[in-house]
């Protein structure tokens, strides 16, 4: 057991240029699983809620306040392919904060470095109006972060310069 860390490695308030570094970042992969990935947010209160599961009718809610019946609420959509997360993403950002977050992948090893493949603490993540993996706090931007095993951090630069890319504020402790 163990948990991620995630390094930022843009900030733009472009979303459409967050996501498409994620799926430069997915190409530099040893391997991924496209329905290995879904989008979550919070819904602090019934208009959110309603909004976010009108967009994506397919959501899963669970009730996490009082008696895990009333808010706040954690909205889950799974998909099953870089169009569909991309779709997903852009129809929530505007109504609350959220992320989108790909598991089930393979960074691939580098051997000049010594750092071999990584499957259990791999993922990648764009945070909608965060800077933080947990979008907790609301932000004007957008962070797109690479999640590795902790101490990884010639991993994350690296995988960063793959695709023009850098590490751009400190890494967090991640899931």
């Amino acid at each position: 057991m163990g948990n991620t860390q995630a390094w930022p490695v843009l900030r733009t308030t472009d979303l459409s240029e967050a996501l498409d570094l994620a799926e430069k970042l997915l190409s530099v992969t040893a391997s991924y699983e496209p329905d290995g990935c879904y989008v979550d947010a919070w819904a602090r209160d019934e208009d959110v809620l309603r909004q976010l599961t009108d967009r994506n009718p397919a959501a899963r809610v669970a009730w996490y306040g009082e008696g895990q019946t009333g808010f706040p609420a954690n909205v889950q959509l799974g998909v099953s392919s870089v169009a569909e997360a991309r779709a997903a993403l852009v129809s929530w950002a505007d109504v609350t904060r959220c992320y989108l977050l790909w598991c089930h992948m393979l960074w691939p090893e580098v051997p000049e470095l010594g750092i071999g493949e990584e499957y259990k603490y791999a993922e990648l993540e764009v945070a909608c109006n965060s800077h933080d993996i947990h979008c907790e706090e609301w932000a004007a931007e957008h962070t797109v972060f690479v999640h590795a095993r902790q101490g990884d951090d010639e991993r994350a630069a690296r995988l960063a310069a793959q695709v023009g890319a850098r590490v751009v504020g400190p890494s967090e402790f991640g899931w």
